[in-house]
């Protein structure tokens, strides 16, 4: 019994420590924002935020800016001027956030640059859930899309390569080319590629689905998983940076 004892008290360690290197290996990457368990996670929370505000605020779509200009253009023909004020107002408050997301890439030197990037999106969430559906819509969704934006840029590269984790159509577009390449050329080098951008897809529709199965039981309060989610991945990200900053001073993050 005791050398039973101690060999699983050893395996523990030995796992334990196992764990340590692993995540050790992790934070010395260069470009930390880049790790693959981050992009899946954001586009996770892109197709729930997205799912919520169709499915919660009016059809409209906080990230999808394409799917809001056919939107803009069927409200015109039937005459829907409060659908196609917050179509409009959504469209602006998208552009406003690009621009002050990468205004920020371009002006803020700390490395925690993109923890600020997110809290946007992360506090807009948690208040959308205390706002009644009788509310316009055109002062909700435009200021979701305002942070969705900032998330968009903020977090735009999966291990190298560049991706949206609010919208999926780029991300199918580029997994069905990668796997194309991979099987018509036999060329192994776009299996990582192919991969990435194939969970992206995934991640992204299971976001939607999350959150259209939780609107059937938290309604307009649906969006208080994503905040959640959204403060869970901000702190994790924001604890890598600062084991990094503090273990591994000169890293690229």
């Amino acid at each position: 019994m005791a050398s039973f004892l101690y060999y699983n008290e050893k395996y523990r360690f030995l796992e334990r420590k196992s764990n340590l290197r692993a995540y050790r290996e992790k934070i010395k990457r260069p470009h930390l924002y880049q790790l693959r368990e981050l992009a899946l996670a954001f586009t996770f929370c892109g197709g729930f935020i997205d799912a919520y505000t169709f499915t919660e605020r009016g059809g409209t779509l906080a990230a999808g800016q394409t799917g809001n200009i056919i939107f803009f253009g069927t409200d015109i023909a039937k005459h829907n001027l409060p659908g196609l004020t917050t179509k409009i107002a959504t469209f602006l408050a998208y552009i406003l956030g690009l621009i002050v997301v990468t205004t920020i890439a371009l002006k803020v030197k700390s490395k925690y640059k993109r923890i600020f990037c997110i809290l946007p999106i992360m506090f807009i969430s948690l208040v959308v859930g205390f706002v009644p559906t009788s509310v316009p819509n055109v002062f909700v969704v435009p200021f979701l899309a305002f942070g969705i934006a900032m998330q968009t840029i903020a977090f735009n590269k999966i291990e190298g390569l560049g991706y949206r984790n609010t919208v999926s159509t780029g991300n199918l577009q580029k997994a069905v080319i990668a796997w194309t390449k991979y099987f018509v050329n036999h060329d192994s080098s776009q299996t990582r590629a192919a991969s990435n951008y194939l969970l992206l897809v995934i991640s992204f529709i299971c976001g939607a689905i999350v959150s259209a199965l939780l609107d059937n039981y938290c309604g307009i309060h649906t969006i208080w998983i994503a905040a959640s989610l959204l403060v869970i991945i901000n702190f994790c990200y924001g604890l890598m940076v600062y084991h990094r900053d503090n273990f591994y001073p000169g890293e690229k993050l």
